[in-house]
C-alpha cells in the first residue's frame, strides 16, 4: 500500500499552486489544497529564488520518493505536524537539483504570512520545500499514514 502525490505549480511561483493525493488504486483521497512550491530570496543562491537547481529556491518539479517523517523543531517555520520528506530523487528538475547538492526537501506547514496582500498569503515562501496550511498539513499527514506512510510525489508546473 502507498500513495501519489500530484503537486502542480504556475511558472511563477510567487503564486500557489496545488497539491493533491492519490491511492494505490488511483482514488483521489486528499485535495487538492493550495500548496506553495516558492523558495527564499536567501544570499546563499544569490538572492534568486528561481534558481530551482540552488538550495532555498524554488521547488523543482520531476519525481521523488517520499516518506512521512519527523516533526520540525519550529512550529513557525514547519508547523505542529510530521512532514513529508522527498527523500530519493528519481527523475527530471528534482534529480538534476539533488544531483547539485539540494537536500531536505519537504512538505510541512507553518505559520500563515502576514500580509495578506501577498500573492501567496496565507502561505508562506520556504527554503526550497511546499508549504501547506497547518490544517491540511495534519490532513495530508493522516491520510499518507492510513496508506502506507511511504509513496512518490510528481511535481509539475503550468
Amino acid at each position: 500500500m502507498g500513495y501519489h502525490i500530484i503537486a502542480n505549480f504556475p511558472d511563477n511561483r510567487d503564486y500557489k499552486g496545488t497539491l493533491k493525493v492519490y491511492n494505490d488504486n488511483g482514488r483521489l483521497v486528499f485535495g487538492p489544497v493550495e500548496a506553495l512550491g516558492r523558495g527564499s530570496n536567501d544570499p546563499k543562491n544569490g538572492n534568486d529564488h528561481t534558481n530551482w537547481r540552488l538550495k532555498y529556491a524554488d521547488i523543482p518539479t520531476g519525481v521523488a520518493k517520499t516518506i512521512v517523517y519527523a516533526k520540525g523543531d519550529s512550529d513557525y517555520s514547519y508547523g505542529p505536524y510530521k512532514r513529508v520528506w522527498l527523500n530519493k530523487a528519481v527523475s527530471g528538475d528534482f534529480l538534476t537539483a539533488t544531483n547539485n547538492g539540494r537536500d531536505e526537501i519537504m512538505i510541512h506547514g507553518g505559520d500563515p504570512a502576514k500580509s495578506t496582500s501577498l500573492t501567496w498569503y496565507p502561505l508562506r515562501p520556504t527554503y526550497g520545500c511546499i508549504r501547506l496550511t497547518n490544517s491540511d498539513q495534519r490532513e495530508l499527514i493522516k491520510v499518507l499514514e492510513a496508506n502506507g506512510s511511504s509513496g512518490k510525489i510528481t511535481i509539475s508546473e503550468s
